[in-house]
Formats: C-alpha cells, structure tokens, sequence
C-alpha cells in the first residue's frame, strides 16, 4: 500500500513539475555573412545580463562542438552541414561502408536540431544562428532577431576583415550566403521569414550598439527580463 502511495505522488510530482517548466527565455539571432552576429550577441548577452537574475549567455560555436561531442567524431567530420554541402544519397552509402563511424547528413541535423533545442529551452541564451529561429519557434519567452546589409556593404566589410581583393570578397559573400541560405532550408524549408522572425535589422543604417540596445528594450518588452 506504502508503494502504491509513494507512486502516485512521485507521479503527480513530476506533472507538476511538466505544468510549472516553460522553456526559455531565449533570444537567436540570424544574420547574413558580413552582419557578424557574434560581436552583437556577446555586448547583449552583457545588457541582458545586468537586468536578469540569471546570467546570459551566447551560443554559437558551442553548437558544432556538442554536435560532435554527442556523435562521438571529430568536429572536422560535421563541419559540412553548416556550410550546406549536404552528400548525396550515393555518397551516403558509399562512405558508410567505407567507416564504421560514418554519420549521414540526416544524422548530423537531428544531433544539431537536439543541442540547439537544449540551449533554447534551458533559456537565458542567445543562439547566433544554426537555425535557432526554427528550433525555437514555438517557445513562447523568445524574441527572433534578423540582421541584414546590402551585398555591397557587405563586401566592402569582408574585403578589409579579411584583407582581400575586390573579386575574392565578392566571391566569398556570394557563395557563403548560398551556404547559409541551403543549410536555413534544411529546416525552414519554404516558411517565409516575415513568419520566423520578429524583427529585422540593417546593419548599414543601425549602428551595433543602437542594434544591441534595439533588442534589449524588444526582449523587455516581450517579457524575457
């Protein structure tokens, strides 16, 4: 009789427990190649925490690492997925007999979709991109941010980051804004994004401490401090 007692209350412990957890609060941001999301995220990740008692922080590489971690493979091995060089179904087989710690692409999304998800509903994050903004779309405490900037503007701003010639920066945003843009589909597929974000932000016209500051005062606002 004690048992049966002890049951039902470890049982309506834990639904209790279901009812009173709420995922989140959680901020991603998505960028286009040159916006550099990583600089913004880190100043707001500091805002946010002075107004919080609980600590911000931002994630982004932390992803592929804990990917991989969980895989149990090199970093190196999953890399490819982020720049969308999905393998074709013949090159799946082929290298899966060829390794017995071979990972097919299929594998690699849901290992990534599983971490970011953690991230998100653990809370108190913000998630540069890795799509973020579709693995946390239902959560309710959770503001999703889009940085863009003309293609100009952007190269302009690779070509003196990275010390590169007029042609070569032009090439480097064309083809990794292709990357970008497949591995987003992998997840969103053909959701519009006026359906995924909240808010989009040009990185020409705003300044990065008036872009932290925009999003700070729509994260109060949306409850998520």
């Amino acid at each position: 009789m004690d048992n049966i007692f002890v049951k039902y209350l470890s049982k309506k412990a834990k639904k209790e427990e279901a009812k009173v957890f709420s995922p989140g609060p959680i901020i991603t941001i998505s960028r286009q190649f040159g916006c550099f999301g990583t600089d913004t995220a880190k100043k707001l990740a500091e805002k946010m925490s002075q107004k919080s008692t609980n600590a911000w922080d931002y994630i982004t590489k932390e992803i592929l690492k804990e990917s991989a971690k969980k895989m149990d493979v090199s970093v190196h091995e999953i890399a490819h997925i982020f720049g969308a060089n999905e393998k074709s179904f013949l090159s799946d087989i082929m290298v899966s007999f060829m390794t017995k710690a071979y990972k097919s692409d299929s594998m690699i999304k849901r290992t990534i979709y599983s971490v970011v998800r953690t991230y998100a509903e653990q809370g108190n994050c913000i998630i540069v991109g890795r799509a973020g903004c579709i693995v946390a779309k239902d959560i309710k405490k959770a503001l999703h941010v889009r940085i863009v900037a003309p293609f100009e503007y952007r190269k302009e701003i690779i070509k003196l980051r990275f010390n590169l010639s007029d042609k070569k920066a032009h090439k480097m945003v064309v083809e990794t804004d292709k990357k970008r843009d497949l591995f987003m589909k992998f997840f969103k597929g053909d959701i519009p994004d006026e359906e995924v974000f909240d808010v989009v932000l040009s990185r020409k016209k705003i300044d990065d401490s008036v872009i932290v500051e925009t999003i700070e005062k729509l994260a109060e606002s949306c409850g998520l401090v």
